[in-house]
C-alpha cells in the first residue's frame, strides 16, 4: 500500500520512543554544527571578532585623527567668519574648555581687535599632525601644529577628548616664539603617552607652571631657583603690568594675579626622553580705585566692550587668558619657553 502504510506491530509507545529518539539526533546534530562551523559561518557573514586593542600603540589611526583635525579647524574657521548662533555653534564644535571661552572672546571683539586672519586661534586648512595618543586610558590628547598662509610664526594646538563619550576639541592654542622648535614625538603608528607624575622629567609639569605664574605676579615675587629660562613673553607681561601700575597711581592701586587653571597642564613624552608640556592661566589685572578718585577706561576698548564701563570709581578687573607651552628636558636642566598666546576674556568694573 506504499511507504507510508502504517504497520500494526508497531505500539504508540513505540513511536514515542522512535519520535524522541530523532529529536535528540536533530539537537545533536544542530549542537555540533553550531559549535564545529561557528567560526565558518561567521566568517561567511562577515563577522569577525574585535580587534584587541595594544596598551603600547596609538590610540588612534592616522586616517582617524586627521579626520579629526579636518572637522576641528573647519569649524573653527566657521566660527571665526560667521556671526551669530551659526558661529556658536561652530566654536562649540571646534573647541572646549578655555579654548572655547578664548574663540568666543575673540569673535565678541573682533571689530576691535585684529582680524580674524591673524588670530592664533584661527586654524588654516591643513594641520600638521605631529603626536597622536598612546594607550587606552584617558584623558587622550593629540597635538598638532598650523602655520599661517602668509608665513607667520607656526601655532600649536593641544585638541583633549576626556573621556570616551567626548569627541576631540581644541583646548588650547600658541603661538610659537621666534627661533623656537618642537622635539620630534615617537612615530604616529606608535602614539606619544602623557607623562603624569613627572617622573623623569627635571621639573613636573604643574610645579613648572605654578612657579611660571607666580613669576609673572605684580607687585613682583621672587622665584627662588626658577625651573624655567627667561622668555620674551613673561618678560613683556611684567613690562606691561609695571606700565600699568605707573599710569595709574594717582588714581588706583593695581595688581596683577596668574593662576594656574586646574586640569589643563598635559605633558607629552617625546621620542628623546623629554616632554611638550601645555598649560592654561589665568591672569587677572585688579584695579582698587583711590576714595575720591575716578579711572577713564574709555582708551581701553575691550574692557569698554566686556564691561560696559567708560569709567570706574570703585573697583574694576580685567581677565585674561594665557596658553603657554614647554620644552622640559629629561632629569635636568632648565624648561624653556616653546609657545604662548593671550587673549582678554572678561572685563568688570563699578
Amino acid at each position: 500500500m506504499g511507504p507510508f502504510r502504517s504497520d500494526p506491530k508497531v505500539t504508540g509507545e513505540d513511536m514515542t520512543r522512535v519520535v524522541r529518539a530523532i529529536a535528540l539526533s536533530i539537537a545533536a546534530v544542530v549542537g555540533s554544527s553550531s559549535v564545529a562551523g561557528c567560526g565558518a559561518a561567521r566568517a561567511v557573514l562577515g563577522i569577525h571578532e574585535a580587534p584587541k586593542a595594544n596598551p603600547a600603540m596609538a590610540s588612534l589611526t592616522v586616517e582617524q585623527a586627521e579626520r579629526i583635525l579636518t572637522r576641528d579647524f573647519a569649524a573653527a574657521q566657521q566660527g571665526a567668519t560667521t556671526t551669530g548662533a551659526t558661529a556658536q555653534a561652530a566654536l562649540s564644535t571646534a573647541y572646549a574648555d578655555q579654548g572655547l571661552r578664548a574663540a568666543k572672546a575673540r569673535l565678541k571683539l573682533a571689530a576691535i581687535q585684529p582680524s580674524a586672519a591673524d588670530s592664533p586661534l584661527l586654524a588654516p586648512e591643513k594641520p600638521l599632525l605631529l603626536a597622536l595618543p598612546r594607550g587606552l586610558g584617558y584623558p587622550r590628547v593629540m597635538v598638532a601644529q598650523t602655520v599661517d598662509a602668509e608665513g607667520s610664526l607656526p601655532v600649536l594646538h593641544l585638541l583633549l577628548s576626556p573621556d570616551a563619550l567626548t569627541p576631540y576639541r581644541i583646548t588650547a592654542s600658541a603661538t610659537m616664539m621666534p627661533a623656537s622648535t618642537v622635539k620630534p614625538f615617537d612615530p604616529l603608528n606608535q602614539g606619544s603617552p602623557l607623562l603624569t607624575d613627572g617622573k623623569g622629567l627635571a621639573v613636573s609639569d604643574t610645579a613648572l607652571l605654578d612657579a611660571y605664574g607666580e613669576a609673572m605676579a605684580f607687585p613682583a615675587k621672587k622665584v627662588k631657583a626658577p625651573p624655567f629660562a627667561e622668555d620674551p613673553f613673561s618678560s613683556q607681561v611684567r613690562v606691561r603690568a609695571a606700565a600699568v601700575a605707573k599710569s595709574v597711581a594717582t588714581q588706583a592701586k593695581f595688581s596683577q594675579v596668574h593662576k594656574v587653571v586646574p586640569d589643563s597642564v598635559y605633558a607629552v613624552r617625546q621620542a628623546d626622553g623629554s616632554a611638550l608640556v601645555f598649560g592654561v592661566i589665568i591672569r587677572t589685572d585688579s584695579f582698587a580705585v583711590k576714595s575720591g578718585q575716578a579711572v577713564n577706561t574709555a582708551a581701553n576698548k575691550a574692557f569698554v566692550l566686556l564691561s560696559g564701563k567708560k569709567k570706574v570709581t570703585k573697583s574694576a578687573s580685567i581677565t585674561t587668558v594665557e596658553f603657554v607651552v614647554f620644552s622640559v628636558p629629561r632629569e635636568t636642566g632648565r624648561a624653556t619657553l616653546v609657545a604662548a598666546s593671550e587673549q582678554v576674556v572678561a572685563g568688570s568694573g563699578s
